[in-house]
């Protein structure tokens, strides 16, 4: 009896080990999964939403031989169109344009340069307002910041200018569309025939939405 007693003691010792083991390793997998699932759930994502973009480019001007808008015709810019998917604000997203190096970014703290009178709110098109100042963003007349499907808005260009007939070297020749917002430190230029990038951004996840390029025709 008491070698079968000893032999018992010996026999039950890894049981109760291994058992203990498969214990923590199963309140670590269920402390881990449980980070893990919070992480996920707390992540935020973009709206899951489809823009045909498309663009007004009626550039005109008197004097083809330097870079300034002579004659700018009014509210040019770029078109987005919604077509499916989510309703988006446009207080949560953010336009970014890239041509080459350059890189500029639009959402309604940016505030639009109208001293080129270029852009005119002629009861075709509604500015977007952000307090007191006009942003670049614009909709059809009677409607909000909100963009359901079948909405547009567009992005305005606040001037535009033709040196085709430039002599100076250091004037590039070509058709273009310009933004130039207040307080930026430069323009940014579109040239026709010429690709360039856009992306939609949604400002609350900082993702993006949508990207793509475009061609000014």
């Amino acid at each position: 009896m008491k070698r079968s007693d000893i032999i018992n003691e010996e026999a039950v010792s890894p049981v109760v080990g291994v058992m203990l083991m498969l214990v923590v390793t199963i309140i670590i997998a269920a402390i881990v999964s449980g980070f893990s699932g919070g992480v996920v759930g707390s992540e935020k994502s973009a709206p899951q939403s489809a823009f045909v973009v498309g663009y007004n480019a009626q550039i005109t001007d008197t004097d083809k031989t330097n870079a300034q808008a002579d004659s700018p015709k009014t509210n040019n810019g770029l078109t987005f169109r919604l077509v499916s998917g989510d309703t988006v604000s446009l207080d949560n997203i953010m336009v970014e344009l890239q041509s080459g190096t350059d890189i500029m970014k639009f959402t309604t703290d940016t505030v639009l340069n109208s001293s080129t009178g270029a852009v005119e709110e002629n009861g075709k098109i509604k500015i977007i307002k952000k307090g007191e100042d006009s942003t670049y963003f614009a909709v059809l007349p009677g409607m909000d910041e909100i963009i359901g499907i079948g909405d547009s808005f567009t992005l305005l260009a606040d001037g535009s200018y033709d040196s085709t007939l430039a002599t100076d070297p250091a004037i590039a020749k070509g058709r273009f569309l310009t933004w130039s917002p207040e307080g930026s430190s430069g323009v940014f230029k579109v040239k026709q025939n010429v690709p360039f990038d856009y992306a939609i951004y949604d400002t609350v996840s900082n993702k993006i939405i949508q990207s793509g390029t475009v061609t000014v025709q």
